[in-house]
């Protein structure tokens, strides 16, 4: 249900959803002693120790700046990090939790992201910590918590939902009417921000040429690493076309040779917003083309194996192919091959005769 509230942020304020979402977070913990206690409740299925606190909004420690600082006495024990649709932060999850480990006491970085965004952000956070060099193990899970890891470091790494947070605060406040209509304008922001309706184009998003620069950067990559795939016999792309939509930008190919696998190639709007980590997608149809229920079979607990995401959705199987941060186009076009190199070996075994690009 749309509220008033959220009817003003997502006509007027989009682009700021998740520092309005924090204030009002904020203020609801502040103001309603028993909201506060729903919030102590999930921390401590987290940690058991954690002692009362009191929740600040955007105060900055060095370089970092936390959405949230939940602070018992003057020591922090809780960052909370607010997330609808934007991307991490260099610094983030890695710089915040070198910070918490300063402390002395048991401290937790709780990200809270959109139900739909669970599982997408909690690989990135592993895949930043991996990189950092920050080993994890993993915890028991407690109610309103989706997933919780010990570092080595020292603190706890944990995330929930808004869905999940807001059902644990809800579930304390009784008959309080005031605090109820606060939770509700806060949960109906949420569900607008996560929602598929149109949001009213800013003139900074309008004129920010980065925008338009980096889709066509991507397109180049999609060109050049097909051609690379294709000079280095990965892929086949003789009689198949280009294709393009208004969802994704690619190129039809076969694996290998052309008697391969069929494959779709190429940047993918919508699969890269409902799952996040990359733009480049390999798409298997469930046709004769694309064989996707066989290819999953062979391909998805390989690609568990090496950290790649993989879904399954209206009878295709798609494999996410990661960008490597911080290279030149080179390399990047280099590791998009090698990638697709790895799993055109592993079909090999289903190599078959051509049947056309007219059943991808």
């Amino acid at each position: 249900m749309q509220t008033v509230f959220s009817h003003i942020i997502q006509k007027r304020f989009s682009q700021v959803n998740e520092d309005v979402a924090t204030d009002a977070l904020a203020f609801i913990l502040h103001s309603n002693e028993y909201a506060r206690n729903g919030m102590m409740k999930l921390l401590r299925g987290i940690v058991a120790d954690i002692p009362d606190l009191h929740f600040r909004t955007q105060q900055t420690e060095g370089n970092i700046r936390p959405d949230m600082w939940g602070i018992s006495e003057i020591e922090p024990r809780v960052f909370v990090e607010n997330k609808f649709w934007a991307g991490l932060t260099e610094n983030q999850p890695t710089f915040y939790l070198k910070q918490l480990a300063k402390y002395t006491q048991s401290t937790i970085l709780l990200v809270i992201v959109p139900e739909a965004r669970e599982q997408t952000m909690w690989r990135e956070h592993i895949r930043r910590l991996e990189d950092a060099g920050i080993s994890v193990m993993v915890r028991d899970t407690t109610a309103g918590v989706v997933h919780s890891f010990k570092t080595d470091i020292g603190p706890i790494l944990a995330l929930t939902s808004w869905t999940k947070l807001l059902s644990a605060l809800e579930l304390e406040i009784a008959d309080d009417q005031s605090a109820k209509s606060d939770l509700l304008q806060l949960r109906a922001l949420c569900k607008a921000a996560d929602s598929e309706a149109f949001i009213p184009i800013s003139s900074t998003e309008l004129t920010d040429q980065r925008t338009p620069a980096l889709i066509l950067q991507m397109g180049s990559v999609v060109q050049a690493s097909v051609g690379l795939a294709v000079t280095e016999g990965v892929l086949n792309i003789k009689r198949l076309m280009p294709q393009a939509s208004w969802e994704r930008i690619g190129q039809y190919a076969r694996l290998s040779d052309e008697q391969g696998v069929g494959i779709w190639f190429g940047i993918h709007f919508g699969f890269w917003k409902k799952y996040g980590g990359t733009p480049f997608w390999l798409v298997f149809s469930s046709t004769q083309f694309g064989r996707a229920h066989e290819v999953r079979a062979l391909v998805e607990s390989w690609a568990a194996k090496q950290g790649l995401f993989t879904a399954s959705q209206h009878n295709e199987f798609v494999v996410a192919i990661e960008v490597a941060f911080g290279e030149d186009k080179d390399q990047v076009v280099r590791n998009i091959v090698e990638c697709l190199k790895r799993i055109a070996d592993i079909l090999s075994v289903l190599n078959r005769k051509s049947s056309g690009v007219g059943n991808a």
